[in-house]
């Protein structure tokens, strides 16, 4: 199995969203290359296209975790240290090619029971509720 490397998504190379140009028509191109890639392997319904974009810096030692909540349908980041509990316990959802191996590059809270939504904390035991309103 290739050893899935888990880096930040805001890497400093990284455009801020508002410097990235629009689509292009060589975009699309390349678009249909991947779609076909995928199509080849059986892998339409798995993988899909991000825009490599950032909002701000994160540092080396840290990642964007993914949060959810399904009652209120909001979907959020937040900024965590790489070795963080609720990082370690994740799933790797975006990843970036430049390299050889596959680079994760955002991750999805979970634990063992299941996703990880926005009111929960702690990593054990019994869980933490936060307030529904931040």
């Amino acid at each position: 199995m290739t050893k899935v490397v888990v880096k930040p998504m805001q890497w400093m190379h990284i455009k801020d969203l508002h410097d990235c140009s629009p689509m292009a028509e060589d975009d699309f191109e390349c678009m249909k290359d991947v779609r076909a890639a995928l199509a080849k392997h059986g892998k339409l319904d798995r993988f899909a296209l991000h825009l490599i974009h950032k909002h701000f810096d994160v540092a080396d030692d840290e990642i964007l975790v993914e949060y959810s909540d399904a009652q209120t349908r909001e979907q959020f980041f937040r900024v965590e240290k790489a070795d963080s509990p609720d990082a370690k316990q994740s799933i790797p959802t975006t990843w970036t090619l430049e390299q050889m191996e596959p680079m994760a590059r955002c991750v999805c809270a979970t634990r063992p029971s299941g996703h990880l939504g926005r009111h929960e904390t702690g990593v054990s035991g019994e869980l933490e509720r936060e307030p529904a309103i931040a």
